[in-house]
């Protein structure tokens, strides 16, 4: 089995699932099967990529998006010798703030008095370009995506406090590919420009014109640059011939 046609592990982010790759998976597919992964479960990013490693393939390649990016980034770490690639979409290294574990827990207690109906509209305004054309199209799915999946889902993955990761990035011997977006609301260019300072062997690209949601803003876009990443990476070794 060739490099490129190694299965493709497919981790979403937060309160995401399998939908969040609909608009990539024709183009993906036609080079390797597609394994998308359930959405993230566990109180932590260990927890997560713990639940997660079952489902990876002897070999693979892991593309990931958001918060998916720090569980696979921990799994590439604990089970190198399975990851041929990493592809970190519109994620981060960076530690939780003090403010966002204090909002996070906040949110949590007012689930003890407030009925969850999914995140609401106002939260989920951040997450997708103002001047998308189809924006509110989004909105709906991103919002019925946290809807299906549920309170107890929400309430884990609040939960999470993640810790500095770059130690993890500059110890990656695989292929790294880091995507963000020039007008992500929700993770800075800064942060993306630390990942690739961790790890300089990365390739890097800022997408104009769009948001947090680039899977689903520019799905054509986002499926060329992974495709012709994953192309050069099937020529790079194994990580386990390079350690």
């Amino acid at each position: 089995m060739t490099a490129t046609s190694l299965p493709l592990v497919l981790i979403p982010g937060f309160m995401c699932d399998g939908r969040l790759w609909h608009a990539v998976q024709p183009a993906l597919s036609t080079i390797s099967p597609l394994i998308l992964c359930e959405p993230l479960q566990g109180d932590s990013i260990e927890a997560m990529a713990q639940q997660l490693l079952p489902q990876l393939p002897e070999q693979c390649h892991l593309i990931a998006f958001s918060m998916g990016g720090y569980v696979a980034r921990h799994l590439a770490a604990i089970a190198p010798q399975r990851v041929r690639s990493l592809s970190l979409l519109n994620t981060s290294a960076r530690a939780s703030s003090v403010e966002e574990v204090q909002r996070n827990q906040q949110q949590i207690r007012m689930l003890l008095t407030f009925p969850y109906r999914g995140q609401t509209r106002t939260a989920l305004q951040r997450a997708v370009h103002p001047a998308h054309p189809e924006r509110e199209a989004l909105l709906d799915l991103l919002q019925t995506m946290s809807l299906d999946l549920g309170v107890e889902r929400f309430r884990q993955q609040l939960s999470v406090i993640r810790a500095d990761g770059h130690a993890e990035l500059a110890a990656l011997r695989c292929p790294l590919l880091l995507l963000a977006s020039r007008n992500d609301q929700m993770r800075t260019l800064q942060e993306t420009y630390n990942m690739q300072a961790a790890a300089p062997h990365a390739v890097c690209h800022i997408l104009d014109d769009c948001g947090h949601m680039s899977v689903l803003e520019q799905a054509e876009r986002v499926s060329q640059l992974l495709l012709d990443f994953l192309t050069r990476s099937s020529t790079a070794a194994p990580t386990s011939a390079r350690q």
